[in-house]
């Protein structure tokens, strides 16, 4: 078991090798750690997009008198091998869930103040079916309850704005929402990062294997030690969070010998295959940016890489991974036909590139088609909160970089609380919608299934 890097945007990103690395080294060691043994640690288990906002937003909102060390443990610190590496970065903040929308439009508002971290390119949604139509107009409504700008375009005013993606005789209306717009993953987790090592955190490159946990009181336990290839970190009461995305489930199943699951609670992360292209290098386009655009009806997105074009596609059945050293799979050679067809939505479809290959080169690095894993759960909400039966258990996983910070923050927020005191009224709505227990006296088999069922459901359109 391998945890590495974890998070994701809409899906993949571009492959600019200038920011998928990172950087880092290890600052202490595992002996060094089991030799000043210490209750004032935060273990944090994933270095991607969450794992680094969590350290940058608890190192920062600890009270000053109370300043734990904070430990980011990563299987590679040099360069992101989760889905936080490949995620195409687009954040559109409007979504079925009140909940998603509010970590999301708190996520933007963090993400713009990040040198290069976001640009509001903004995001278009296209339908050519009547129930696309009524849906996209309820969507406006919608947006504009939430105090997000949005607004319905015709045909021919949506093709102005991606004129190489759009043909106006193949939509019937478009839905804009200027606010949105792209993140860049890798920048904004490298300053989360170098924000967290300037403010004290420090980093162990550890490939993280399991836990060992003991009882301590009315069925309840905690963890005692990290176990990894290098040696176990003794934890001695210790906080630890797992913001270790599609590794996850796995992970926490894996408790001492008997491999007993580290809590009672279900945890529904379900590891899934995505397909994404590119078209071959071209010359930046001049003019405004294309905005994000998205075919609902379709199931299939787009995007302006700079030098090229994305695509990604949701149109197949969800397939199940195990995913062991990075977010990339192997390829399904069903998916060809997948990107195929995604491609005929678009104006310049003919231009991608839609068979994937079996062969050993890293298609991530060689701009191909890829097979890139993210996670899914059975209501399509991250899981974030405090593990009711470990006492020193965290989790903040399943995660798109649409809510990474917004999450993060919710998290921070509710670690650093004064013992005593209760949570504000808005974050315990949201700790509750996104509490990891929220599945128990389910079957983890069949929370499976729905998970998977959500794969096609991830615009959550109710059409």
């Amino acid at each position: 078991m391998l945890i590495v890097n974890a998070s994701r945007g809409d899906c993949k990103n571009i492959h600019d090798p200038d920011c998928v690395s990172h950087k880092m080294t290890s600052t202490l060691d595992i002996h060094h750690l089991n030799g000043n043994p210490s209750s004032e640690r935060i273990f944090i288990v994933g270095g991607g997009i969450v794992g680094a906002a969590l350290a940058f937003y608890l190192s920062r909102d600890l009270p000053s008198t109370n300043k734990r060390q904070i430990v980011i443990v990563d299987r590679c610190l040099k360069k992101s091998l989760g889905s936080t590496g490949h995620a195409p970065g687009f954040v559109g903040q409007l979504n079925e869930s009140p909940v998603l929308t509010q970590l999301a439009k708190e996520t933007v508002s963090e993400y713009l103040s990040i040198p290069g971290g976001f640009s509001r390119v903004g995001g278009l949604e296209l339908s050519s079916s009547p129930l696309g139509v009524e849906a996209l107009h309820r969507r406006c409504e919608m947006a504009r309850a939430a105090d997000l700008p949005a607004e319905i375009l015709t045909p021919e005013t949506a093709a102005s704005l991606a004129p190489d993606f759009i043909d106006p005789e193949s939509v019937d209306i478009a839905l804009h929402f200027p606010s949105d717009g792209t993140a860049n993953a890798q920048k904004v987790t490298s300053y989360y990062l170098d924000q967290a090592r300037i403010q004290g955190v420090d980093f162990l490159e550890a490939n993280v294997t399991g836990f060992t946990r003991s009882f301590i009181e009315d069925e309840k336990a905690e963890m005692i030690a990290i176990q990894t290839a290098e040696g176990d970190i003794s934890l001695t009461g210790s906080t630890v969070i797992l913001a270790s995305g599609i590794w996850t489930s796995p992970l926490i199943a894996s408790a001492d010998a008997s491999k007993q699951q580290v809590t009672q609670a279900p945890i529904p992360i379900v590891p899934v295959a995505h397909p994404y292209t590119f078209t071959p290098p071209r010359p930046p386009r001049s003019g405004i940016p294309y905005p994000f655009v998205r075919w609902p009806d379709h199931h299939v997105y787009a995007r302006d890489h700079g030098d090229r074009d994305g695509l990604g596609s949701y149109n197949h059945a969800p397939i199940q991974l195990d995913p062991t050293t990075t977010a990339i799979g192997a390829w399904p050679s069903e998916f060809d036909q997948v990107l195929s067809e995604a491609t005929s939505h678009l104006k310049n479809g003919n231009k991608f590139q839609v068979r994937g290959s079996a062969g050993d080169s890293d298609p991530w690095l060689a701009k191909e088609p890829f097979n890139g894993i993210f996670a899914v759960t059975p209501d399509n909400l991250p899981l974030a909160g405090k593990v009711p039966d470990v006492a020193n258990l965290w989790i903040c996983a399943a995660i798109w970089v649409t809510t990474a910070a917004g999450t993060a923050k919710l998290m921070s927020r509710e670690i650093c609380r004064e013992a005593g005191t209760a949570s504000s009224p808005e974050d315990k709505l949201l700790l509750e919608a996104l509490a990891p227990a929220r599945f128990q006296g389910s079957e983890l088999d069949l929370l499976t299934q729905q998970a998977l069922r959500k794969y096609n459901d991830i615009y959550n359109r109710k059409t």
